[in-house]
């Protein structure tokens, strides 16, 4: 009897969070599983961005920035992506007060190759995964709805929880011959508990975004001390040349496969040139090169294999979050599990739909009887 309450307590709890959230998870799940699946998209979209380094010479960055200005006037260039010698170079450009946006500039000629397509789509598609398109108020209720993941976990654990709990096709297998609102259950229970991992590391990590107090808990627990606030973009003023500081990089990473070159300068005046190698663990594991603007010389080196434990924690959130930290597997699973969370949303909706239809026939063939005799 006791059981049973409490299990028609902790239905209703799940019940309530899913209409509560389950709508909003479902939309932030999907564009997350869409943006899993931005770099290939965004290559096959753009063919043209990849280049011939065969018998060519690149040129410097001073001529690649030249040809951005000529090619935005007004514009600064407020930094630099660079791919690998076969990928075009991407410079974030912006006036004074504006978002930046990006255009790709061939390394070898200074062709303008134009703006990446598909990005202003995957752009929207960010927005509506971090605050559903609508700024603050939708950060909080992505924010509330990812806690409130936890909860659909739990409770619905405990409301699947089979009588043959040490057999492995209890909880993982879909029971085809089920009818009804039988199947959606077994459907939304299963595919539950096969992504219970994916959908636990994506709301772990996911808070860290939504919630100053988590992020500084982590931080706090990982050692990592919370970085000052940057003034704007404008307030820091561009380097004169980059030429000598990317010759000298050239030359002590031989290996880098891509960079993140600033245009500014540090506090301390140094140009900062994050990079990544082909052994890199993933695609937030920078290691960082400060180097003198006016001679190239070496300011320091700061490998990502050096950095303390807790900071390389803090850096993969993101990979984690992703999936990108367990390589090309890990993202095809995160992408698949949040591209099905839609399913949960929906099917729950729909086995409420039956139940409530099943209640009315149940009650409709009740007063049959009681029709018949007062007839």
């Amino acid at each position: 009897m006791r059981r049973s309450l409490s299990k028609r307590m902790l239905f209703r709890l799940h019940w309530l969070a899913g209409i509560s959230a389950g709508l909003v998870l479902g939309l932030v799940g999907f564009s997350g599983g869409l943006l899993g699946l931005e770099q290939p998209v965004l290559s096959w979209l753009n063919p043209a961005l990849r280049v011939s380094a065969e018998g060519r010479a690149a040129l410097t960055p001073d001529r690649w920035i030249a040809a951005a200005h000529a090619a935005m006037p007004g514009h600064s260039v407020r930094g630099i992506a660079w791919e690998g010698h076969d990928h075009a170079v991407g410079m974030r450009m912006a006036r004074s007060g504006e978002r930046p946006s990006g255009i790709a500039i061939d390394p070898y000629s200074g062709a303008v190759l134009g703006a990446e397509r598909g990005t202003a789509f995957f752009a929207t598609v960010e927005q509506l995964h971090r605050n559903l398109a609508v700024g603050p108020v939708g950060k909080q209720v992505v924010g509330a709805s990812t806690a409130l993941m936890f909860v659909f976990i739990a409770t619905g654990l405990y409301l699947r929880w089979p009588r043959r709990a040490r057999s492995p096709s209890a909880w993982l297998r879909v029971n085809t011959a089920a009818k009804g609102r039988a199947f959606w259950w077994q459907l939304h229970a299963v595919v539950g508990t096969w992504l219970l991992i994916p959908y636990l590391v994506a709301a772990a990590t996911g808070l860290w975004w939504s919630y100053d107090f988590y992020r500084n808990a982590v931080n706090g627990l990982a050692g990592v001390p919370m970085p000052a606030r940057r003034g704007p973009a404008n307030d820091a003023p561009a380097v004169a040349s980059l030429d000598a500081a990317w010759a000298s990089f050239l030359r002590e990473a031989p290996d880098a496969t891509r960079a993140s070159i600033a245009t500014s300068a540090t506090v301390d005046g140094a140009l900062e040139i994050r990079y990544q190698t082909a052994t890199s663990p993933h695609d937030r594991a920078w290691d960082t090169l400060k180097l003198d603007p006016g001679d190239g010389s070496v300011r320091s080196r700061e490998p990502y294999a050096e950095l303390p434990r807790g900071r390389r924690f803090v850096a993969s959130l993101f990979p984690l979050h992703s999936g990108s930290w367990f390589g090309v597997p890990g993202r095809i699973v995160a992408a698949t599990a949040a591209l099905l969370m839609p399913l949960f949303a929906l099917s729950g909706v729909w086995m409420w739909v039956l139940r409530r239809r099943n209640d009315a026939l149940r009650r409709a063939a009740a007063r049959q009887p009681l029709d018949a005799v007062v007839t």
